[in-house]
C-alpha cells in the first residue's frame, strides 16, 4: 500500500476525531473573529454616535480673536494652520464673524443690534420670510435704500417688532443702516457649528438682539467688539478611532500654532469649546474596551487549545498501535508527523475559513451598518490553524518519537513532569506580577506622558492570568482530593460509589484535561458574570450623576433673568404621563480665586425626589435652612400686590421709572412681573403688580428702572406694601426704602430687610474641599460667571460627588442663590435645566424632545450610559465564556471516547466477575457527575476568587470619568450565569447518558471477551 493510501486509510479511521478537530477549530476561528470584529466595529459605532449626540459647545471647538487691521490676511493665516492641523483628521472647520451688540434705533425705539457674518448660516438655518442678505434683489433692495441687506433672527423681530422692509440705524463713527430684507430660523440650535449660543437659540442676549445675517464688510469699523471665531467640528460619520487620537492631540496644539502666525495678532487669542473634552471621554470609552478586550480572547484560546490538546492526546492514543507498527516497518516520526499535519490542514483550513466567514456574515445580520475588516478574520484563522497544527501535529510527534509508552498513554514522562511543573511555576509568577501591576494601577489602564489613558500590556493580562493559574493550582489539588474521596467511598458498602471513587483517584491524569477546561470555562463565566454586575452598579452610578435626573431637560439660550420667566410658571409637563417629581435646576462655571468649579442649585427639599440614586439629597438637607429663609411667602390666592411710589427729580424731568416686583416659585425660580410705569412728572402714585398665579410663591423685592430722564437723577422712595388692596403685607414684605437712579445707574433693587442667608450654606464635592482646604463651617467666596453675582459662602457640608458636576462641585439650594444674587444687585441666574424623576425615562425623553423641538433637549440616564461601548464588550465576553463551554463539552466527549477506548478490558473483566452491567453504567455516570461536579464548582471558586480581585477595578475603568470618590460595589448579573451553567449541566448530562448507555450495552453482551475491543 502506498504512503498517500495509508495516510487516507488511518486518516478514515479516525475520521471521528479528525472532525472533533476540525470542530473545534471553526469555533475558535468563528468565536474569537466575532470577538475582535465585534469590539472593532461597536468600537467605531459608539464613537460615531457620542460625536453625533455631542451638542452646541460639546462638539466643537472655537479660536476667536479681534478682527485685525487686514482681515484677509488674518483670514489666510488661519486657513493655513487649520487646513494643516485639523481638516486632515475628518474635521472641518468655518470662520464667523460677531459683533458685540451696537447701539441701534429703529423707529425711534432704541436696543442693541447683534451682528453675524456667516457663510454657511444659511445652510444650517430656514427662512422664515423674506431672503438672505447675499440675494441679488436683496442686494439691489439696500443699495437703492442707502443700506446693507440684513436677516433678521424670527425671535428677534417679533420682541423688536421689526420685519422685512424696516430700517434699522446702527450708531457710532461708522454710522450704517441696515434693511432688514427677511427674518430666518436656526434649523438646530443645538448642532455644534452654532457652539450652543444663546443669541441663535433665542434671538436676545443679556444687552442685545439678533443677531443680524449680513455680510462681512458690513461688521467692521463698528463702535462695539468685533470678533472672529474658527468654529472646528468633526464629521461623525467618518471619523475613525485612529483619527479621533491624532485630532484629539493636536487640539491644544491649534492656540500656539495660531499665536505664531503674526498676521493672527494676539490680542485676546482664546481657545474655547469641549470637543477635547467629549473626544477624551468617548477614546477612554474605547479604552476600557481595549482593556475588557483580551479577556474573551484568552478565555477562549486557553480553552480551545486545551481542548485541542485533549484530542490530540486523543488521536495519540488511538493511533499509537499503528504508530508502533508503522516506526517497526521504518516509517521516520517526521513522516507521521507530517501525515498528522496534513490532516489538519486539509480539515483544519476549510473549518477556520468557515468559522470565520461564518463570524462576518452573523456580525453583518446583527450589526449592519458597522465596518468590517476582512483582514482581520484571515489573521484570527491563520492563527488558528497554525496552532492547531503545532498541537496536533506535534503530539504526533512526540509519540512517534516514543512509541511504546505504559498504560493508556495518558501518563507522561519525567521530561514532560518537569516541563508542567516549571511552566506551572512560570504561571503562577506571571500572574502574581500582573496582579501587582493591576493593583499598584487600580485598573488595566494608566495614564500615558501626554496625559492620556492607555492600556497597560501586564495589568491588562491579570484578570485572565489569575483565573488560569488558579485554575491549574486547582487541578494539581485535584488528587488529593479524589484520594480523600476514595477514602471516604470506601467506607460505604457496595460498588458504588467506591469504585468511580477509585478510579477517580488512580487515574486522574485521564480526568486532567476535561476538569480543566470545565473549570476554565466555569470560572470565566462567574467573572464574566461578576464584571457584568460591577458594571451596571457603577455604571447606574455614574450616569445619574452625569444626568442629575431621571431625565435632564436643557433649555437653550437661557442667561440671567431679565423678564417675566414663562418656565418658571409653567414647566410644559402637562399631559405626559409618568412623572412623579420635577425641579428647576441652575448649573454654571464659577470662580473659587484661581479655581474653576461648577455650582448646581436646585430646590434642596425636593433633592431625593428629582435627582433619585446620585446620593445629593443627604448633602441637600443642609441647606435646607437657606431654603426656608430665601423668601417671604404669600398667601395662597393673592392677586395683586400694591406698594406707593414718591418720585422725586428737578422740575421738568421727564422719563419714566417702571417699577416692578420679583417673586420665588415654590420650587425656587425666579421671575419678575410685568412692570408698570410712573411718570417721573407726576411724582409717584400707587403701583398695582399682578402676582402670578403659582402655588408656594415667595416675595423677595421690588425693582425700579428709570428711563427717558435726560440725565435728570431721580430719587425712588417705596411706602408699605399691601396684598390685593386690604391687608398688610406685614415685616416680612419691608423693603428699603429709598434709590437714587442716574442715568449711569438707571436700575436699583429694593431688597427685603429681613430673610435671606449671608453668608450663603453650599455643599461642595470632596475633592474640591480637599484642593481649597475647607472643611464643614470654613468660609470662602465664589463668583457666579452667569451674572457675575460675588457670593460669600460657608460650608454647610461635603459630599463625595455632586451630581452633574463631579467630585470638584458647588451645591447649593436654588431659591436661596436667586434671593443671594438679587440682593447683590448682580445678574440672577435663570435655571437652564429641568430634573424630572419618571418611571419610563426613555419614553418621556422622546416625548419632550417632539412636542419641544429645538429649544429642549431631552436625555434620559441612558443617553450618559456607557452602554454603547461597554455592552458589547460585556456581550462578547458572555459569547467567550459561552465559547469556553462549548470547548468543555468537546473534552467531555473527547473523555468519554478516551474511557470507552482505555477501558473496554476492565468492563470485560468486572462482567467476567459478576457485576451487573447496570452497577457499571451507574458507575461510569458517578465518575463523570463527579469530576465535573468538582470542576463546576471549583470553576465557580476560582471566578468569584480572580473577580474579588479584579472585576471591581474592571468596572471602574470601563466607565470613564468615574470620580475616585464613587465606590463600586460587587456584584454578580446572576441570570446569564444560571444560564450558562445549567445549559453546560444538561448537555453534559446527556453526554454521560451516552457513556453509561454504551457501558451498559457492551457489558450485556452475552460471551463478550476482551480481544473483542
Amino acid at each position: 500500500m502506498g504512503a498517500a493510501r495509508t495516510a487516507f486509510a488511518r486518516a478514515n479511521a479516525r475520521a471521528g476525531v479528525l472532525v472533533a478537530i476540525a470542530a473545534v477549530v471553526l469555533l475558535l476561528s468563528g468565536l474569537s473573529t466575532a470577538v475582535i470584529d465585534a469590539l472593532a466595529g461597536s468600537s467605531t459605532s459608539g464613537l460615531r454616535s457620542g460625536l453625533s449626540s455631542a451638542q452646541g459647545a460639546a462638539g466643537a471647538a472655537r479660536w476667536q480673536i479681534r478682527v485685525a487691521q487686514d482681515p484677509e490676511a488674518q483670514a489666510d493665516a488661519a486657513a493655513s494652520v487649520l487646513d494643516r492641523m485639523i481638516t486632515p483628521y475628518h474635521a472641518s472647520w468655518s470662520r464667523s464673524i460677531e459683533t458685540a451688540p451696537v447701539d441701534a434705533t429703529s423707529d425711534g425705539a432704541a436696543f442693541g443690534a447683534v451682528l453675524l457674518a456667516d457663510p454657511g448660516a444659511a445652510a444650517r438655518s430656514e427662512l422664515v420670510e423674506g431672503s438672505w442678505p447675499d440675494d441679488p434683489a436683496a442686494v439691489a433692495a439696500a443699495e437703492s435704500d442707502a443700506a446693507e441687506p440684513a436677516t433678521l433672527h424670527a425671535a428677534a423681530a417679533e420682541s423688536l417688532g421689526l420685519a422685512p422692509g424696516d430700517v434699522v440705524e446702527l450708531a457710532g463713527a461708522s454710522a450704517r443702516r441696515l434693511l432688514v430684507v427677511g427674518t430666518w430660523l436656526p434649523l438646530e440650535p443645538s448642532d455644534p457649528a452654532w457652539f450652543g449660543e444663546g443669541v441663535v437659540a433665542t434671538g436676545a442676549t443679556a444687552d442685545g438682539a439678533g443677531p443680524f445675517l449680513v455680510a462681512e464688510s458690513s461688521t467692521l469699523d463698528l463702535p462695539a467688539a468685533i470678533v472672529v471665531r474658527w468654529t472646528a467640528v468633526v464629521d461623525p460619520a467618518a471619523v475613525t478611532p485612529d483619527s479621533a487620537r491624532l485630532l484629539r492631540s493636536e487640539l491644544p496644539d491649534v492656540e500656539p500654532a495660531l499665536r505664531a502666525e503674526p498676521a493672527i495678532g494676539t490680542d485676546g487669542l482664546s481657545a474655547v469649546g469641549g470637543l477635547q473634552a467629549t473626544l477624551s471621554r468617548l477614546l477612554a470609552g474605547l479604552g476600557a474596551v481595549r482593556a475588557i478586550a483580551p479577556l474573551p480572547l484568552l478565555l477562549l484560546a486557553f480553552t480551545g487549545f486545551a481542548a485541542l490538546t485533549r484530542l490530540a492526546m486523543l488521536l495519540g492514543s488511538a493511533r499509537r498501535g499503528e504508530t508502533v507498527l508503522l516506526r517497526a516497518r521504518g516509517a521516520s516520526s517526521a513522516r507521521l508527523a507530517g501525515d498528522t499535519a496534513i490532516e489538519v490542514l486539509v480539515l483544519g483550513v476549510p473549518a477556520a475559513i468557515l468559522g470565520a466567514v461564518a463570524a462576518e456574515a452573523v456580525l453583518m445580520a446583527v450589526r449592519p451598518g458597522e465596518a468590517r475588516s476582512p483582514g482581520t478574520a484571515v489573521v484570527v484563522a491563520s492563527v488558528v490553524v497554525v496552532g492547531t497544527l503545532l498541537v496536533v501535529a506535534g503530539r504526533a510527534w512526540l509519540d512517534a518519537r516514543r512509541p511504546v509508552v505504559r498504560g493508556s498513554g495518558d501518563e507522561v514522562g519525567r521530561v514532560a513532569r518537569g516541563l508542567a511543573t516549571g511552566g506551572g511555576v512560570l504561571l503562577v509568577v506571571l500572574a502574581a506580577v500582573a496582579v501587582w501591576q493591576f493593583r499598584l494601577y487600580g485598573s488595566p489602564l494608566v495614564a500615558s506622558a501626554s496625559g492620556t489613558m492607555e492600556v497597560d500590556p501586564i495589568a491588562v493580562l491579570a484578570p485572565m492570568l489569575v483565573l488560569v493559574a488558579l485554575a491549574f493550582a486547582a487541578l494539581w489539588l485535584m488528587r488529593p482530593i479524589d484520594a480523600l474521596l476514595e477514602r471516604m467511598a470506601a467506607t460505604r458498602p457496595g460498588l458504588v460509589p467506591s469504585l468511580p471513587m477509585r478510579q477517580l483517584a488512580r487515574r486522574a491524569s485521564l480526568y486532567a484535561a476535561a476538569s480543566l477546561v470545565t473549570m476554565l470555562a466555569v470560572a470565566g463565566l462567574t467573572l464574566s458574570a461578576a464584571f457584568s454586575g460591577a458594571w451596571q452598579g457603577i455604571d447606574r452610578t455614574a450616569s445619574a450623576l452625569a444626568t442629575g435626573g431621571e431625565v435632564r431637560v436643557a433649555y437653550a439660550g437661557r442667561d440671567v433673568v431679565q423678564g417675566p420667566d414663562p418656565l418658571a410658571l409653567d414647566d410644559g409637563l402637562d399631559g405626559l404621563d409618568g412623572i412623579t417629581a420635577e425641579g428647576p435646576v441652575f448649573r454654571g462655571e464659577v470662580r473659587i480665586g484661581s479655581e474653576q468649579a461648577t455650582v448646581v442649585a436646585l430646590p434642596a427639599g425636593e433633592a431625593d425626589r428629582v435627582a433619585p440614586g446620585t446620593g445629593a439629597a443627604g448633602g441637600a438637607a443642609a441647606l435646607d435652612e437657606s431654603a426656608a429663609d430665601a423668601g417671604t411667602p404669600v398667601p395662597e390666592g393673592t392677586a395683586a400686590l400694591e406698594v406707593a411710589v414718591a418720585l422725586d427729580a428737578p422740575a421738568g424731568t421727564g422719563g419714566a421709572v417702571a417699577v416692578n416686583a420679583w417673586f420665588l416659585t415654590g420650587s425656587g425660580a425666579a421671575t419678575p412681573v410685568t412692570p408698570v410705569p410712573v411718570g417721573v412728572a407726576e411724582g409717584g402714585g400707587a403701583v398695582r403688580l399682578d402676582v402670578p398665579d403659582a402655588e408656594g410663591l415667595r416675595f423677595i423685592g421690588l425693582d425700579a428702572s428709570l428711563s427717558g430722564a435726560a440725565g435728570a437723577d431721580v430719587l425712588v422712595s417705596f411706602g408699605a406694601i399691601t396684598l390685593d388692596g386690604a391687608s398688610v403685607a406685614g415685616p416680612g414684605f419691608e423693603v428699603e426704602r429709598e434709590h437714587l437712579l442716574t442715568s449711569k445707574s438707571p436700575t436699583a433693587l429694593a431688597t427685603l430687610t429681613e430673610g435671606g442667608s449671608d453668608p450663603l450654606p453650599v455643599v461642595l464635592g470632596a475633592d474640591l474641599a480637599k484642593r481649597i482646604s475647607a472643611g464643614i463651617g470654613d468660609a470662602f467666596a465664589f463668583r457666579v460667571l452667569t451674572g457675575g453675582a460675588e457670593v460669600d459662602a460657608v460650608v454647610a457640608g461635603v459630599i463625595p460627588v455632586v451630581p452633574t458636576a463631579g467630585d470638584d462641585g458647588v451645591l447649593a439650594d436654588l431659591a436661596a442663590l436667586e434671593r443671594y444674587a438679587f440682593d447683590a444687585d448682580a445678574g440672577v441666574p435663570a435655571f437652564g435645566e429641568r430634573w424630572i424623576a419618571t418611571s419610563e425615562p426613555e419614553r418621556l425623553a422622546a416625548d419632550l424632545d417632539r412636542a419641544h423641538g429645538s429649544t429642549v433637549t431631552a436625555d434620559a440616564r441612558s443617553a450618559a450610559s456607557s452602554a454603547p461601548f461597554i455592552a458589547p464588550a460585556i456581550a462578547v465576553l458572555w459569547v467567550g465564556a459561552g465559547g469556553a463551554l462549548l470547548f468543555a463539552l468537546i473534552s467531555v466527549v473527547a473523555l468519554v471516547a478516551a474511557l470507552g477506548a482505555s477501558r473496554f478490558g476492565e468492563i470485560v473483566v468486572l462482567r467476567a466477575l459478576g457485576v451487573p452491567a447496570r452497577t457499571q453504567s451507574r458507575a461510569r455516570i458517578a465518575e463523570l457527575a463527579v469530576t465535573l461536579g468538582t470542576a463546576v464548582v471549583i470553576g465557580a471558586i476560582v471566578g468569584l476568587a480572580t473577580a474579588l480581585l479584579t472585576a471591581r477595578e474592571l468596572a471602574r475603568a470601563a466607565v470613564a470619568d468615574v470620580p475616585a470618590a464613587v465606590p463600586v460595589e460587587f456584584a454578580v448579573d446572576p441570570a446569564p450565569w444560571l444560564l450558562g451553567i445549567a445549559a453546560f449541566l444538561a448537555l453534559a448530562a446527556v453526554i454521560a447518558g451516552g457513556a453509561a448507555a454504551s457501558v451498559r450495552a457492551i457489558a450485556s453482551r452475552p460471551g463478550l471477551r476482551q480481544e473483542e475491543g
